[in-house]
């Protein structure tokens, strides 16, 4: 009977789960819908291949945005002004060594038309994260740290152009 019982619930538990989501409006994060003034974007960084700007050309490659070699023939030109990245020591332990670390990036990025009309002032995007650091476990936490570090770029991306859409829908 148990089992029976157990089949029958598990249908219905789904189900009200499910509408209540849906309720609440929550959905899958998806791309980012981007203005058609993006249509054709140059990135302008020191170095267009790694850190924040190898994020923003994934992130906009991904919601259909052609990211320019040039700023040639480009629609939008988005600027990244600066990048910054530490990891500060959060904790010590009885030894003297560092048992807990606060990953921090930031950058400031603007966005102006092809032609140099300024689209969005500068703005500055930070994230933060904390590791718990073990000394056993030296490679597997520096793997860790380099993950959320990825993970953190990865997100400032989203939040730029999220930035974007927004301040571009109301100027």
């Amino acid at each position: 009977m148990s089992r029976m019982y157990r089949l029958l619930i598990s249908p219905v538990v789904m189900a009200s789960l499910l509408v209540t989501l849906s309720a609440c409006g929550f959905h899958l994060r998806g791309d980012v819908e981007l203005p058609p003034v993006l249509q054709d974007t140059y990135i302008d960084s020191r170095d267009p291949y790694t850190g924040i700007a190898h994020a923003l050309r994934v992130q906009m490659e991904r919601s259909g945005v052609n990211v320019l070699e040039t700023r040639d023939q480009a629609s939008a030109i988005l600027k990244v002004i600066g990048e910054r990245s530490e990891n500060r020591v959060l904790s010590v332990g009885s030894s003297g060594k560092a048992t807990e670390y606060e990953l921090f990036n930031e950058v400031v990025f603007s966005l102006s038309d092809g032609k140099g009309k300024e689209l969005l002032k500068p703005q500055t995007v930070r994230v933060t994260r904390d590791l718990v650091f073990d000394q056993n476990e030296l490679l597997g936490k520096l793997s860790e740290a380099d993950s959320i570090h990825r993970q953190m770029l990865d997100s400032i991306a989203r939040q730029i152009l999220t930035r974007i859409q927004v301040g571009l829908q109301h100027p």
